[in-house]
């Protein structure tokens, strides 16, 4: 399993197919640390190959994030998300932003329906969604406090309260109607390159790399 706040490599077909066999030689019921795990084979084996294929690997990834904190957040997918936005925000391009509410619809679907059938001894239940409109609202209130402490950065001791006022102002910019205008989003933030922590793995950081190319 993945640490929290640590993107995981993706799977293989080798490990992928080490998995079944330990599955089989335990029986019915799995460990709690192999759900990640058996979730990532499920989401391979049914929905991946149906998303675009520059969304897969972002929603291989988001989806491992999301398994390892399923247990803490009770199944209650707005908060999870709500937290894990946040962290996210500091270590991904606005991009991946971008395609997580393009391929939420799906990936929730999957969650909704995988999750209650992961055979944990204490199996778990989804039991609050996260509807489309919060979750741009919950993407767009990220990015713009982002890009207002970027713009705020240099000026002296910025205040978390000037930093707050100048988002409240980005969002109003950033909407169309009741949804995200990811041009205006690209536009806003163009000017701010995102810088790749040398200390991931390749595999990852090529994953950065063409994020930011999109």
């Amino acid at each position: 399993m993945p640490k929290q706040g640590q993107f995981a490599k993706s799977f293989r077909p080798k490990k992928l197919n080490d998995f079944k066999v330990k599955r089989h030689s335990q029986g019915a019921v799995i460990d709690e640390t192999q759900m990640t795990d058996f979730l990532t084979i499920r989401f391979a084996l049914t929905i991946k190959k149906k998303l675009p294929i520059v969304q897969r690997e972002s929603a291989q990834r988001l989806l491992q994030e999301i398994a390892s904190r399923l247990r803490n957040q009770d199944g209650r997918l707005t908060d999870l998300m709500a937290e894990l936005i946040v962290e996210l925000n500091a270590k991904t391009p606005w991009q991946f932003f971008w395609q997580i509410s393009d391929f939420w619809p799906v990936l929730q679907k999957f969650l909704q329906k995988e999750v209650p059938a992961v055979p944990l001894s204490q199996r778990i239940l989804i039991k609050q969604t996260l509807s489309q409109a919060e979750l741009e609202r919950l993407l767009g209130q990220a990015l713009a406090k982002k890009t207002a402490a970027a713009m705020l950065l240099g000026q002296d001791q910025a205040e978390t309260e000037k930093i707050n006022q100048l988002a409240v102002m980005m969002m109003a910019d950033l909407y169309e109607e009741t949804h995200l205008n990811w041009q205006k989003v690209r536009q806003l933030l163009a000017p701010f390159k995102f810088s790749i922590d040398n200390e991931l793995d390749e595999t990852t950081k090529q994953w950065l790399r063409d994020l930011t190319a999109l």
